[in-house]
């Protein structure tokens, strides 16, 4: 077997000059050889071998990035050391998510661990969360109505009836010298939807304000124990060899790709719990890990620093964090599109299980009321945005079961009603043969092109928004004619219905124009280039105007049913052109920014999205409208 064997740098724990001992060095071992003969290394591209740290002063090194041996149970004084290098050298930068001073509600009740009862959080109180994966693991241990009251006596909770996350949980954070764990399966009412709901709306504050977060990445169900919590419950991998008298390991996977083979990650659930939290120990089935927001430390890798930063080579990838950018849509963006990547028992939960990190938007970037500035998921305060959403391409086009007692229904403009991934894809999307050959995000809007928006409440009235407006200043020679937005704002009472029934909550309404467009079949998507695991594609947007069909734009549609040949599309709001979306001439701030829509009985639905080229929207001789998307 033939292979290529070299050195790399794998990076120093701590700031200064380039003393060449503060970096530490690797082997990387390549070939197709290897390749071909371990199947397994070829996701990780090389063999990594790293030296024992009891072997470092062979060559005069410090023991920094090189191997340790892993124990059969977790070294807990090793655990500590990680927290209080966090705790004492990192600052604000791991406070917590909105760098500001909060408490925990006074309704937050937490397991003391050392009373074993369920008590409320005392004021101002260390805690640690829990974040793990149920399972089918019954509900006897859960927390109830009848059980409420004993639970919350010294010594109601019983450790033997508890699954052997939770158990194992309660006894490492006693071991670690800590006080209070929160675990929902015990500290909410599990059968008092009153008392869910309102625990439900302060998961932002439990995960945010913990100590740090538990993560049980190691098992399938709560009744697997946290590998290494006690004795016999991991067998630790590390395979160490000695050649020419030193010892050599292979390095395990970064923690990123050790989470990405666990059943926790696939959870949805799970997301905000971990983005909200500024410290993270995750127990995975070969070790744990620790991270966050400034270093990241493992059992097998001597990294520990008092540095807040290093160019370590396990610092990265490190997990989700939020917020994930310096502005509200983005970061929203991006946790909708991890989120949604990721599974549900219960498929309406879905809006509940980021409701964490939507009211986390709300306070960091000062969004008001959160009920005002979100609904169904939707970021309402960023509507010219957020409704520019896409369906990932191998999800078919279902709407979500709703719980019984819920809304009928919820409104076609809302990601969550529909199952699966949503993506906030770039216009470069419109420029490809196939939807599911571009997967870059960052939809971007220049200019709002609709005045005032309004949507029915729970109560059935006209409510307006408080959508953000845009406005980016173009020097356009080419636009001719200009497009002229309908203006002027609505008056609820005043609105022509022509609709025989009450309209449902989360309709919207708003005032726009409307054309009807020839569509077909974007070349490539009809050959070998098509997927049948494909469920949505590119279509070319016919004009007729003129005596030759031109190509005048690109919209995504469902690909079952088929479309039909001509689709209305109403307008959204501007964007920047993009080259080979249509066979017109591009220039900045030519595209509008459209919705594809079937209508019955004056109520119209989302169908699909696009962009148009802006003079052929003029030519097309549009129609003002008063929309009622539903």
């Amino acid at each position: 077997m033939e292979c290529k064997v070299h050195t790399m740098v794998c990076g120093a724990l701590r700031r200064g000059p380039y003393p060449p001992l503060r970096y530490g060095r690797r082997l990387c071992i390549t070939g197709n050889d290897l390749w071909q003969t371990h199947p397994a290394f070829r996701a990780a591209g090389s063999l990594i071998i790293h030296l024992m740290q009891e072997d470092a002063f062979k060559f005069g090194r410090p023991v920094d990035l090189h191997g340790r041996r892993v124990k059969n149970t977790v070294d807990i004084d090793l655990v500590k050391k990680w927290i209080k290098l966090c705790q004492e050298n990192h600052g604000d930068k791991c406070r917590n998510v909105w760098g500001m001073d909060r408490n925990l509600p006074g309704f937050v009740r937490v397991v003391d661990v050392v009373s074993m009862a369920v008590v409320p959080a005392p004021s101002g109180c260390r805690y640690v969360a829990l974040s793990y994966v149920w399972g089918r693991s019954g509900t006897e241990y859960w927390t109830t109505m009848d059980n409420i009251a004993k639970r919350s006596m010294h010594g109601g909770l019983d450790a033997e009836n508890l699954p052997d996350t939770i158990a194992d949980s309660i006894s490492f954070v006693r071991q670690l010298g800590e006080r209070y764990i929160w675990i929902d399966a015990l500290c909410i009412i599990q059968d008092d939807s009153q008392d869910k709901v309102i625990q439900l709306h302060a998961m932002d504050l439990v995960y945010g304000l913990s100590y740090f977060t538990l993560i049980a990445a190691g098992g399938k169900t709560a009744r697997d124990p946290l590998p290494g919590c006690r004795p016999r419950t991991r067998t630790p991998q590390i395979h160490i060899e000695v050649i020419q008298g030193l010892h050599l390991f292979v390095v395990p996977p970064t923690h990123e790709r050790a989470l990405a083979l666990s059943a926790w990650i696939t959870r949805c659930w799970t997301y905000q719990e971990s983005a909200l939290s500024c410290r993270r120990i995750y127990f995975t089935e070969k070790q744990v890990y620790f991270d966050c927001r400034c270093q990241v430390f493992r059992e097998d890798i001597v990294a520990e620093s008092k540095a807040d930063f290093s160019t370590s080579f396990i610092r990265y990838p490190r997990g989700d964090y939020f917020p994930f950018a310096t502005d509200s849509f983005r970061s929203y963006e991006s946790a909708v599109g991890r989120c949604t990547r990721r599974n549900l028992t219960v498929e309406s939960d879905i809006v509940d299980a980021l409701t964490g990190v939507t009211n986390a938007l709300v306070v960091a970037f000062g969004l008001g009321d959160p009920a005002k500035a979100f609904q169904y998921g939707m970021m309402l305060t960023e509507l010219h945005h957020t409704l520019l959403w896409q369906h990932d391409p191998h999800t078919p086009r279902a709407r979500r079961s709703l719980a019984e007692g819920g809304d009928s229904s919820w409104p076609s403009w809302a990601w969550a009603t529909w199952r699966g991934a949503v993506i906030y894809m770039s216009q470069g999307v419109y420029r490809q043969t196939r939807v599911a050959s571009y997967t870059s995000i960052g939809v971007t809007v220049d200019e709002t092109l609709i005045d005032a928006w309004y949507i029915v409440d729970h109560s059935g009235d006209i409510v307006p928004l408080n959508v953000q407006r845009i406005s980016r200043v173009y020097w356009i020679e080419e636009e001719q004619p200009p497009y002229t937005s309908p203006g002027g704002i609505l008056d609820p009472t005043e609105i022509p219905l022509d609709i025989h029934r009450p309209l449902k909550p989360g309709t919207l309404v708003f005032r726009t124009t409307s054309s009807h467009f020839d569509i077909t079949r974007r070349d490539g998507e009809s050959n070998e280039e098509s997927s049948p695991a494909d469920h949505y594609g590119l279509f070319n947007i016919i004009s007729t105007t003129s005596s030759h069909p031109t190509w005048v734009g690109t919209v995504i549609l469902p690909l079952i049913p088929a479309p039909p040949t001509s689709i209305e599309f109403i307008v959204l709001s501007r964007s920047d052109g993009v080259d080979g979306v249509c066979g017109l001439k591009h220039y900045h701030g030519c595209f509008l920014h459209v919705m594809a829509v079937s209508e019955n009985e004056g109520l119209m639905e989302r169908v699909g999205l696009g962009i148009i080229h802006i003079v052929a929207w003029v030519v097309s001789t549009p129609e003002e409208k008063v929309v009622f998307l539903r």
